[in-house]
């Protein structure tokens, strides 16, 4: 499945006009560190603000239009879980999600407002990052009516100077400055794209979370997400550890 909803440089390069010529004015957004990031999204799904923040029963939308409800998450998915749960039943639901496979990081001073230096964070975002996060979701992952789209960006994270904290600086903003492109995940086929190439033919979860660059205490949550979406499977164990094979027969929903 490749469908990114009209997704382009042209549209994130409209969205990003529009969110500077409106301001930061939305409201129900977060908080200041999610704003232009959040807007910026939802802009590029629906141009028409007068789709976005769409009240269905106790819950608002992000944005209702033809296709359905498409949510923004720009944070951890676990508090989105009941959301879903209400909404699914009733409407195609999208979780857009985005991806910071570069950052750019400045700092500006407090009561100057200059700003000083820009440096490439060594930090690089992957689509595989979402995986652990799935797992408060994966009750609901198979529902027909769920898919999720992975929005790869660059971009640039102002932080501030402070003074008698521990850390020197604190995240101000964050403003996407390109689009790279979107994935889409939906069916087990999807999941089964992000799997890295050359995997041995069975592999432990930390094996598996080595090979997709994640930390190893998010091994075992990320294989289960794929487990469960069919893109491996359990077929033993190997000591104190379970072992997996990729999948042979994907099933396409």
């Amino acid at each position: 499945m490749d469908t990114n909803w009209g997704m382009d440089e042209m549209t994130f390069a409209a969205a990003c006009r529009a969110v500077q010529e409106t301001g930061r004015a939305d409201q129900g957004v977060g908080t200041l560190g999610e704003k232009t990031l959040h807007m910026v999204l939802k802009r590029m799904i629906e141009p028409d603000m007068s789709r976005h923040e769409v009240k269905l029963g106790s819950y608002v939308a992000d944005i209702l239009n033809e296709h359905g409800v498409f949510e923004v998450q720009t944070r951890s998915l676990h508090k989105l879980k009941p959301k879903l749960a209400a909404l699914l039943p009733y409407y195609p639901v999208t979780v857009v999600v985005p991806v910071i496979e570069t950052k750019w990081l400045l700092t500006m001073d407090p009561e100057t407002g200059e700003l000083t230096g820009r440096r490439k964070s060594p930090r690089r975002g992957k689509t595989a990052d979402l995986l652990p996060d799935l797992a408060y979701l994966k009750p609901l992952l198979p529902d027909p009516n769920l898919s999720f789209l992975l929005v790869r960006l660059e971009g640039e994270e102002l932080r501030v100077r402070t003074q008698g904290k521990r850390r020197p600086t604190q995240r101000l903003e964050f403003a996407p400055t390109r689009y790279l492109g979107t994935v889409s995940l939906k069916t087990t086929e999807d999941y089964a794209a992000l799997l890295p190439p050359g995997l041995p033919a069975t592999f432990t979860a930390r094996e598996l979370a080595r090979a997709l660059g994640l930390p190893a205490g998010q091994s075992s949550a990320a294989a289960g997400v794929l487990a469960h979406r069919g893109a491996i499977q359990l077929v033993g164990r190997r000591k104190n550890a379970y072992l997996y094979t990729v999948s042979k027969e994907e099933n396409p929903c």
